[in-house]
């Protein structure tokens, strides 16, 4: 699935995707590659960004790529930052809700093809426009009702769930909050695992970063933090930290029957004044 400069060919992608910005993209990219920033196939839902639309307008935004289900698609960001992944893991998760089998990601991204010595070019890639027809697999998220229950002291959450919270430790233990969020803090019995912790600096020219690869490693790190027996859902505070959870698990194999994504996340559920929230403690 994370794929270095090296390896490109032995992928042989249909379609490469670089979801830089349009800026970025037109001084230079993958050859044939073609431009689809985050925001042209998400939109923001009750000011909190990173929603997929309704399944017809996400049909259409997705059908500009001019590729099918069957076949392979790889994608690729900057990777200056740890949250250029967020938005590759975002557009990985809309394929996979499409019902996309062949998605690979550029591991370092832009930078490390550069690193690479790889072609680049300044030609805007073109692709046909193809109708998509697909079923939606919601199969891996969850709505928040499906989440909580009440108890003797009020709502809760449900037995029977483990929750994850992959955002970065200053927004789990409430020291910050990003605007869209009414509340600081995480959902009580959470535990933190942020995605940054998957992620590695690279040395060198670029010095940007890229998701430590090793499944062995990423397996062991997961099986400490996932419950066996409960399900167990991944929540940030959009969905994109969500998606990023999604890229991993699938990655190492992780049954599905075992997992799910709470995508609406904090933001939504700091809204809701009588669900609990917990500041200033791990759990």
């Amino acid at each position: 699935m994370f794929v270095s400069p090296e390896d490109f060919g032995k992928v042989r992608p249909k379609v490469v995707v670089d979801m830089r910005d349009p800026e970025e993209y037109r001084k230079a990219h993958i050859p044939g590659a073609v431009n689809l920033p985050v925001d042209a196939f998400l939109i923001a839902v009750d000011s909190t960004p990173f929603h997929m639309p309704e399944f017809d307008t996400l049909i259409e935004r997705i059908s500009a790529l001019g590729i099918r289900q069957g076949e392979s698609v790889l994608i690729y960001s900057s990777a200056k930052l740890p949250y250029y992944y967020l938005n590759v893991a975002a557009l990985y998760m809309v394929l996979k809700h499409l019902g996309f089998k062949k998605v690979f990601v550029l591991n370092g991204g832009f930078e490390a093809w550069e690193d690479a010595g790889q072609p680049v070019s300044d030609r805007k890639g073109l692709r046909g426009r193809i109708r998509l027809r697909a079923r939606a697999d919601s199969s891996f998220i969850v709505p928040l009702d499906s989440l909580i229950a009440r108890g003797d002291s009020g709502l809760k959450v449900r037995d029977g769930i483990h929750l994850i919270d992959v955002r970065v430790p200053g927004y789990y233990f409430g020291i910050m909050a990003p605007p869209f969020c009414k509340r600081m803090g995480h959902v009580p019995g959470a535990r933190s695992l942020p995605f940054t912790f998957f992620m590695r600096r690279k040395k060198g020219r670029s010095g940007s970063y890229y998701v430590m690869a090793d499944t062995t490693t990423i397996d062991s790190i997961l099986n400490l933090n996932l419950d066996p027996v409960k399900l167990n859902v991944f929540y940030g505070n959009t969905p994109r930290e969500a998606a990023f959870a999604l890229l991993l698990l699938d990655y190492v194999g992780y049954p599905r029957k075992k997992y799910r994504l709470y995508l609406n996340g904090f933001a939504e559920w700091s809204r809701v004044d009588s669900l609990p929230i917990v500041k200033y403690r791990w759990e």
